[in-house]
């Protein structure tokens, strides 16, 4: 009997519903000789101690796993797998010699019964039709799961952490995981009498994302950003709301890495929170290096940082990471599934599943979308996913609801463009970037260009910042990008972001070094909106000489010292030796539009048109109020254009408001 088809009337109670789940693994797996099975996070997890059955036997698994509509995973009993030791040796005298595989790149998750390997080639270690992967698994017990190592000059090292932690905090792992299984499968107390989503954040302004999802029987909240514009308490979310409260979170689920969705995260934690977090890979690797970076930056700007490195590491082991596409169990009436959103590495759109087919809520978090046919832009990942099986309520970001870009290609020519009469003139181009996503876009754009000559081949590429250590993690995981850029790196061996003339700068000498050289170059440097970081040494030695040049290639949020220069300020103070002075901005400052990850207004347009099914709900987020209001307008107008068969709800909130999506109400607010 499928526990997922009772009625409520015979609702199970957690140990029924559990002893439900076993009878049902012992018939579906009756020949694995079973050791134990635990709920662990969103799975069960079934230990065996003859590893060869789950070669043998995946597509029981599989069939197990959709009869019960749960994530099963059959792993081999601790007690039968061989040592590390033993493990490491055979792997070395076993894979193929060009997989280039070291062993000091080798991790063993106990929990997880998992050796993950850091190799050249990947691909190549776990062989055509995951043969040599099998051939680990039944040889010693452990699962291989291999990763690309990044290219040199690209630091491994952040890599490395990421992975060795699991290792570090096996048992606070194993504890953690099991907790959260109980909340999971625990018994529900009222079903799903209603749905809410409350805006802590990005309701009405970009930045600080933060969206509760409250059922009454669970609570899970989409997002926990951090504004752009400031450092202080003001860039939080409304965490004192009443109806948020810490102890009542069931989950947490993060779309992206970027500060203003996950940079209060922590802080969770040191509030007490200790459910899990839900996220792609990519996205755990960056966001880790991202928020030490944030501790970092408020110990330099004078600024109390709001955590510590203590709870970010207690949310390491609280992380629940999903590749796209895998349904998931967040809440006992909750799952989760992540597609791509375009956006950056690891992005995603979040859709939640409500009830027994209840209600579906489409979160896009940030997206960038565009046509395929006949786009002959540099792309380094595909647009946002758009096609599901239900939708009945759409949160939709509106950064660009009111504003048209350029096309891609059109981008890339004027910043070619730029850089060549900025290098004719013996001036240097100096681009902030944000280390996640655009530094990545625009090394892309430049390096092809010197390979195609668009640029002369001479011209050094200095890049400061977090940028390496993000641009390393993105080379770790080629198979999410497009699929001419993973082409190009899985069967060419050719990595878009590195090349001769393209420098790392890792320290302050070095920095003085390239301002003070009379050579023309490009610099990007973080931060994107010069709010800190080494730009602003940059900014502060160049603005003044009008053969330089200040090129913005992203979005400057309102306050930020970006968005002042690129409306026209022209004398800034600056902080110097405890003083300060007036910057007379005399570099030519340009901003050039198509280059963001965010869609524009016929994107965002374009991709509702495409939507497939369509909402009856859309609540327009992560925009400023002109941008959220033209948006809103233009879906009320076009609506039948745009495939609808019905004018849609089409909703634009303020923080703190709540909106309740189920039951169905006539009393929406109508744009």
């Amino acid at each position: 009997m499928n526990a997922q088809t009772k009625s409520s009337q015979e609702r199970l109670s957690p140990l029924e519903f559990r002893k439900l789940i076993i009878s049902e693994v012992a018939k579906a797996l009756g020949e694995a000789v079973i050791s134990a099975i635990e709920f662990e996070g969103p799975e069960i997890a079934v230990y065996v101690k003859n590893p060869k059955y789950i070669i043998e036997n995946e597509n029981k698994v599989k069939e197990l796993a959709k009869k019960l509509r749960k994530r099963v995973v059959v792993r081999s009993d601790p007690k039968v797998r061989k040592s590390k030791e033993y493990t490491i040796k055979f792997i070395l005298e076993h894979a193929p010699e060009d997989a280039g595989v070291d062993p000091s790149l080798m991790f063993f998750d106990e929990v997880l019964g998992e050796v993950r390997v850091l190799a050249d080639k990947p691909g190549k270690l776990m062989g055509k039709g995951r043969k040599f992967a099998t051939l680990v698994l039944a040889e010693t017990g452990w699962r291989l799961v291999a990763q690309r190592r990044p290219p040199p000059p690209l630091p491994v090292e952040d890599v490395l952490t990421v992975f060795a932690h699991p290792v570090a905090q096996a048992p606070e792992r194993k504890k953690a995981l099991r907790e959260i299984g109980e909340r999971i499968f625990r018994e529900t107390i009222t079903n799903t009498r209603y749905i809410r989503v409350i805006g802590l954040g990005s309701f009405g302004e970009v930045g600080r994302s933060a969206i509760l999802v409250d059922t009454g029987e669970s609570r899970v909240l989409l997002d926990a950003g951090v504004a752009p514009e400031s450092l202080g308490p003001q860039a939080f979310p409304y965490l004192d709301a009443p109806e948020f409260r810490v102890d009542e979170l069931d989950a947490v689920v993060i779309s992206h890495a970027h500060l203003d969705h996950v940079g209060i995260l922590p802080l969770l934690f040191k509030y007490g929170f200790r459910g899990p977090v839900y996220m792609t890979l990519p996205t755990r690797d960056i966001a880790y290096i991202l928020l030490k970076d944030y501790i970092d930056l408020a110990k330099r700007e004078g600024v109390e940082p709001p955590y510590t490195l203590k709870e970010i590491n207690t949310m390491l082991t609280r992380i629940i990471t999903v590749p796209y596409g895998v349904v998931t169990d967040v809440a006992p009436n909750i799952k989760l599934t992540f597609y791509n959103a375009g956006h950056i590495l690891g992005s995603a759109v979040v859709h939640l599943h409500i009830g027994q087919g209840l209600h579906n809520i489409l979160y896009t978090g940030d997206i960038k979308y565009y046509r395929r046919k006949n786009d002959r832009a540099l792309r380094l990942l595909p647009p946002a996913h758009d096609k599901f099986q239900r939708v009945e309520t759409l949160i939709l970001e509106s950064t660009y609801g009111a504003t048209e870009q350029p096309p891609r290609d059109k981008a890339e020519e004027d910043l070619i463009r730029l850089a060549n009469e900025v290098y004719k003139r013996k001036g240097k181009l100096l681009i902030p970037v944000l280390a996640v996503g655009r530094a990545q876009d625009i090394l892309a754009v430049l390096v092809n260009a010197i390979e195609k000559k668009s640029l002369p081949e001479d011209i050094p590429i200095y890049v400061d910042g977090m940028v390496r250590k993000i641009t390393s993690i993105y080379t770790a995981y080629p198979e999410l990008l497009s699929r001419p850029i993973a082409e190009a790196i899985l069967k060419e061996g050719k990595n878009p972001f590195v090349a001769e003339n393209v420098i790392w700068v890792n320290d302050s000498s070095k920095r003085m070094e390239v301002i003070e050289s009379n050579e023309p170059c490009i610099i990007l440097s973080t931060s994107g909106m010069m709010q800190g970081g080494p730009v602003i040494e940059y900014f502060k030695y160049l603005a003044e000489d009008p053969k330089n040049a200040l090129v913005f290639v992203s979005y400057q949020a309102p306050g930020t010292l970006g968005r002042r220069i690129l409306e026209g300020e022209r004398e800034i103070e600056i902080a110097e030796d405890s003083k300060l002075r007036i910057l007379k901005v005399k570099m030519e400052v340009v901003g050039i539009d198509g280059f963001s990850g965010h869609a524009s207004r016929s994107e965002l347009l374009f991709y509702l048109k495409n939507l497939e099914p369509k909402p009856r709900t859309i609540i327009l987020n992560h925009g400023e109020p002109n941008a959220l209001a033209s948006l809103a307008l233009s879906i009320k107008n076009r609506w039948e254009s745009l495939g609808f068969q019905s004018a849609p709800n089409v909703i634009v909130p303020e923080n703190l408001e709540s909106i309740r999506l189920y039951p169905r109400t006539f009393k929406l607010h109508m744009i």
